[in-house]
């Protein structure tokens, strides 16, 4: 007859290291919101959904910027990064699938 035999570890979980968020800006009253459509069906339906609620959760209006990527494999050029990291107090993008 064999024989199973069951291993069972015993030693406790590391613990984590604590951890501090990085400091935010305040939002001005009338943030602007960045976003980069990733060139993927819906992705900026999407991104207007996430700044839809964004906008609920802080109580403000906002501005829009936008950029639109012609495909998912195509990456920004530094100058629209640069450009958009100059305009925009909250950039959201879509990175993967």
């Amino acid at each position: 007859m064999s024989k199973i035999t069951v291993l069972r570890p015993s030693v406790d979980e590391p613990q984590a290291s604590p951890f501090v968020l990085a400091e935010r800006n305040e939002l001005p009253q009338r943030p602007v919101i960045g976003l980069v459509a990733n060139g993927k069906p819906l992705a900026a339906e999407l991104l207007d959904v996430l700044v839809d609620e964004l906008r609920a959760r802080i109580r403000r209006e906002v501005l829009i910027e936008r950029i639109a990527k012609p495909s998912a494999g195509l990456t920004l050029s530094a100058g629209e990064a640069d450009n958009m990291a100059a305009r925009a107090h909250v950039i959201i993008t879509g990175v993967g699938d």
